[in-house]
């Protein structure tokens, strides 16, 4: 069995799954190698106070670690008494083809989701973010003033929300999910 990896390890993982970052740019935040937040992530080295203070603007946005759900045991299918039996085959082909669509386009959506929790997460997290890196440490310098812009452009960037045809096709999805799923379901309910 795989060794876990302490909490204090898997705070760089969620930190980049909260915002979407790679962990070259978890290293960009934190002013680090890339190299160091790779083998931090992965518990081959522990937490630097450099890293944990570069990162410390981002860290202080993220929620607590949430609960594992409880899942709900799925309701039994009923049959209707004196139905003659249908076709199983035809019928049960169909249905497996309802669930394969479904799950495929459950997966486009779920990446389109994804990212707009990504970018709503960036956006809520943008005032403290930029009142954390409020001017160049020395501003008569240009590369600290580069990196001083860099660094907020990419913040902006990070908060943006997604494209109006990302969301329009958030929804398509999703009503051609609730489609198929239903489709499903009755295909359950006549095969018994």
């Amino acid at each position: 069995m795989p060794r876990r990896a302490p909490d204090s390890q898997n705070l760089i993982a969620r930190l980049r799954a909260w915002f979407g970052l790679r962990q070259e740019d978890v290293a960009f935040y934190a002013g680090v190698s890339p190299e160091l937040v790779q083998a931090a992530e992965r518990g081959r080295r522990s937490l630097t106070r450099n890293l944990l203070l570069g990162l410390l603007p981002l860290l202080q946005q993220l929620p607590p670690p949430p609960e594992p759900p409880v899942p709900a045991p799925p309701a039994p299918p009923t049959l209707a008494p004196g139905t003659s039996a249908p076709d199983a085959a035809t019928l049960d082909f169909r249905r497996r083809v309802c669930r394969q669509q479904a799950g495929r386009l459950r997966t486009q959506a779920g990446k389109l989701a994804a990212r707009a929790l990504v970018a709503e997460h960036w956006a809520q997290a943008l005032p403290a973010l930029l009142a954390a890196y409020p001017a160049p440490v020395n501003p008569t310098d240009p590369d600290d003033t580069l990196l001083h812009a860099g660094i907020i452009r990419r913040l902006h960037h990070h908060a943006r929300p997604l494209p109006a045809e990302d969301v329009t096709r958030w929804h398509l999805l999703q009503a051609r999910i609730v489609a198929l799923e239903a489709e499903a379901a009755a295909l359950d309910v006549a095969l018994g």
